[in-house]
């Protein structure tokens, strides 16, 4: 019975009695529609185990939020990485500019 759930308003009232209040509440609200994983681990396991898997939001719900995140992250380890290679060549280049000067005034003095 328990696996034919389709609404969390629906559990069990020994479940829904550990939950956190604000959970609760979301519940009652119609807000919540399903429960974090964050909240089902916090719970004993015989408690989490007769809670349904469709019932429980996973961290991977939402693949294309996390493609954009990996995509967001290459792009600004690239960026990163160009900041560092110009900030050494300006560098590389003046000590060079110097190197070149005081190699002139000693070789003209």
């Amino acid at each position: 019975m328990v696996y034919l759930l389709q609404n969390l308003a629906d559990l069990d009232d020994e479940i829904l009695e550990r939950l956190p209040t604000d959970v609760i509440e979301a519940i009652n609200n119609g807000s919540l529609t399903r429960l974090p994983k964050s909240v089902v681990d916090s719970l004993p396991d015989q408690v989490s185990d007769s809670i349904p898997n469709s019932l429980i939001e996973a961290a991977t719900a939402n693949p294309v939020l996390a493609l954009i995140l990996v995509i967001c992250g290459v792009i600004g380890i690239i960026g990163f990485l160009y900041g560092v290679f110009k900030s050494g060549m300006k560098t590389a280049l003046f000590f060079g500019v110097v190197a070149a000067c005081s190699w002139g005034i000693f070789a003209t003095v």
